[in-house]
């Protein structure tokens, strides 16, 4: 376990976290924030390829695979901050980055390492973590963003401040759905040309499944541009395009564990 990394991205992590919540008011120290948001995420890299990359071998664990994920979190919401004012989400998302973090100090990751991964495999496997990452990141923004819009049609209720303004929501929505859909076509793409048994039964409904939800997303973002989709209609479709695709990923592990 890489602890120099660990260290410093939990600090980083940690100084992020108490600059924006104690400024969630205001535009104040976005830039510092961002900046420290970036530190920490090259920390956290090195923190992810140490966990994953070992001598012995790849080690897929719960402890690595948090940190992939909680990695591709921060840094869409860091990338989508270069043109847009979220930087209030990053209270949300740095807490979940350390208590990953933490995490990798707790002892044995608890995974045996493969040894007989190849390359390419192991593109296809990335890919897909960071797919499902942006994807899943995408759908609890659009949750909040119908929490935000029942709050603002609902007379007498407080408005959440802690959350960027409804339209910038929307903003970052749509550019999650982008990232997480080319991140997507990459995976399924990787999986016809890399994997071998692409056709074979036992991932066949994955298959099905996952590229369900990628025409579900596409169709989502072709009726935003075309008639204006957006609101609650942009949420039912999103949650509905990541239902599909964790149904696909926690369908294939109950079919392959507990069917065959």
């Amino acid at each position: 376990m890489p602890l120099i990394p660990t260290v410093a991205a939990i600090i980083l992590y940690s100084a992020g976290f108490y600059l924006r919540w104690h400024q969630r008011e205001t535009a104040a120290g976005s830039r510092v924030v961002l900046v420290l948001a970036v530190a920490a995420l090259v920390a956290h890299g090195l923190v992810c390829y140490g966990l994953l990359v070992t001598p012995d071998g790849i080690v897929l664990s719960v402890v690595s695979v948090s940190n992939l994920v909680a990695l591709v979190l921060v840094l869409v919401v860091a990338l989508a901050n270069l043109r847009l004012p979220v930087e209030n989400l990053y209270i949300f998302l740095f807490p979940i980055a350390i208590v990953a973090l933490v995490a990798t100090m707790m002892g044995n990751q608890g995974a045996a390492p493969l040894q007989d991964i190849t390359a390419t495999l192991l593109v296809h496997i990335l890919i897909s973590l960071g797919a499902y990452s942006a994807l899943m990141m995408a759908a609890v923004q659009s949750i909040m963003l119908a929490v935000q819009e029942r709050h603002l049609k609902a007379p007498g209720k407080p408005t959440l401040t802690i959350l960027p303004p409804l339209e910038t929501m929307e903003h970052l929505l749509v550019a999650m759905l982008w990232i997480g859909l080319v991140l997507l076509s990459a995976s399924i793409l990787s999986g016809y040309f890399f994997l071998e048994d692409v056709f074979h039964r036992q991932v066949l409904h994955h298959i099905v499944l996952t590229s369900m939800s990628w025409v579900v997303y596409v169709f989502f973002l072709g009726g935003r541009y075309l008639f204006g989709w957006r609101g609650l209609t942009a949420v039912r479709w999103t949650l509905s395009a990541f239902a599909l695709l964790v149904l696909g990923y926690l369908g294939s592990k109950f079919v392959l564990e507990y069917l065959l």
